[in-house]
């Protein structure tokens, strides 16, 4: 696991990506728990940048290269913003099955069944729940 890009250039392109999405990154006006979780799913986004699977694109597209893609027959994934369907989507599943809505959501963004992600290994799912949990919560 070599980086490819600098943590200092991925910060950048995780700003750029946040800005285009309009996600809130003003960790001061959030309690210590959301700052956390904020926190964490910039970690795991930023890394995703610096090993060079996570690409910002001039779409305002996230192209992202699976790391285990045998698993799934593809080499990548392109995410986009969600639209209301993909929201919708999450009415399907009840209260408690977060995950199953979070995979919705995801799944809708990414022009798949939710049933691919199931097959995803859990390093490639890690980033991309990661960008969806950041953008639901912002």
């Amino acid at each position: 696991m070599k980086n490819v890009i600098d943590k200092e250039t991925a910060e950048l392109e995780f700003e750029r990506f946040c800005s285009a999405w309009e996600i809130d990154t003003d960790v001061a006006d959030m309690d210590e728990e959301d700052r956390d979780s904020f926190n964490d799913q910039k970690r795991k986004i930023v890394k995703a940048i610096c090993l060079g699977r996570l690409v910002f694109n001039e779409n305002e597209e996230l192209e992202y290269k699976l790391a285990y893609p045998e698993k799934v027959d593809c080499n990548s994934v392109t995410l986009t913003r969600p639209d209301g369907a993909a929201f919708m989507s999450m009415d399907k599943y009840k209260e408690k099955e977060g995950t199953h809505k979070t995979f919705s959501v995801l799944a809708m963004s990414m022009q798949k069944n939710p049933s691919f992600l199931s097959r995803l290994d859990a390093i490639d799912i890690k980033p991309l729940m990661a960008v969806m949990n950041i953008f639901l919560v912002s």
